[in-house]
């Protein structure tokens, strides 16, 4: 009795059904932000073996069935917020793989709350873009990021995002490769017309109105950092990390953000919450530009260098505060 059972429970095991392994990974083609009510494109690829493979999408939030094809349309909701997609590829012969994505709603007029204007605003000719400024005494800064499409890229790519928080430039395209030196005296570059990309001098003049005392543009400039931050909120949740060593005054309402940088000919990307970074017109060297920085955990405005072609940060265009 014992043996016979022993037998059929072998014979059970041995018809247990063996499955293959697919070759690749799968990888989900879907942004990490997009805007609220936009018709988005989204897809799935990496797997490389089977070829008949068939792909199976689950998106709760928007649709109840289960959705087939390798590639979709879909509508994005119109509130902002987050949402988890799901793919699948199935073969009945294999083992099945799964990728999930967390994916961000924004809206470019609810999710960036916090920032202050109280200064100017000029429309871009060249796109029909609309800045708002800031006044600080001599000189009028853009109180927000530049977008100009014409060079650069936004961070990850992503066009939701860079219509918060603006574009990312190497050096070279900032400036058009062009050094600039004294009071208002950088070059146009990527700004519009009758605006500049601030030099050494422009940057030390706004450093020595924070400081009260007149400061180096080649130093750290400590204190001057949380003066420039703005305590701003995006999609509910604070965009600088919380730290007693930054109290974000805003003074003049230049509204710093945390925007990070990219490298590799915007292919990579950094820091997006930490750290802001905006170039000066000042070359270090033939290969090296200087700009000033803001980390979440300091309260200083930094200055560093960098390649002039590899690393792209953003731009804060410039011009003399006409009073009349």
């Amino acid at each position: 009795m014992a043996f016979s059972f022993v037998s059929c429970q072998k014979e059970e095991e041995a018809v247990v059904e063996s499955k293959l392994h697919m070759t690749g990974t799968l990888n989900l083609n879907v942004p990490d932000y997009i805007d609220c009510s936009e018709l988005v494109t989204i897809s799935v690829d990496g797997v490389y073996y089977p070829e008949q493979i068939q792909y199976k999408w689950r998106i709760p939030e928007l649709y109840e069935d289960t959705l087939l094809g390798q590639k979709l349309v879909i509508r994005m909701p119109s509130e902002q917020g987050t949402f988890t997609i799901t793919a699948m590829a199935v073969n009945p012969e294999y083992y099945s793989l799964t990728a999930s994505k967390t994916v961000t709603l924004i809206s470019q007029e609810k999710s960036l709350v916090g920032r202050e204007f109280k200064g100017g605003q000029i429309t871009d000719e060249r796109d029909g873009k609309v800045y708002r400024t800031s006044y600080t005494e001599d000189l009028e800064w853009f109180a927000e990021n530049l977008a100009w499409e014409g060079a650069g890229g936004f961070y990850e790519n992503n066009e939701a995002l860079g219509g918060l928080f603006g574009r990312l430039y190497n050096w070279t395209e900032a400036t058009g490769g062009v050094e600039g030196e004294g009071f208002l005296g950088g070059p146009q570059g990527v700004c519009p017309e009758g605006w500049t990309v601030p030099t050494a001098e422009d940057w030390a003049y706004l450093g020595s109105l924070l400081s009260e005392e007149e400061v180096s543009f080649f130093k750290n400039w400590p204190g001057v950092g949380e003066q420039l931050t703005v305590e701003a909120i995006f999609n509910g949740s604070k965009m600088w990390p919380i730290s007693p060593d930054n109290a974000k005054y805003n003074k003049y309402y230049w509204n710093a953000l945390p925007t990070g940088y990219s490298l590799g000919g915007n292919t990579i990307y950094r820091e997006l919450g930490k750290y802001g970074m905006w170039w000066s017109s000042k070359l270090k060297s033939a290969d090296q530009a200087y700009y000033r920085y803001i980390y979440f955990d300091e309260n200083a405005c930094g200055i560093n260098y960098s390649n002039i072609d590899d690393i792209a940060f953003a731009v804060r265009c410039v011009r003399k505060h006409d009073t009349n």
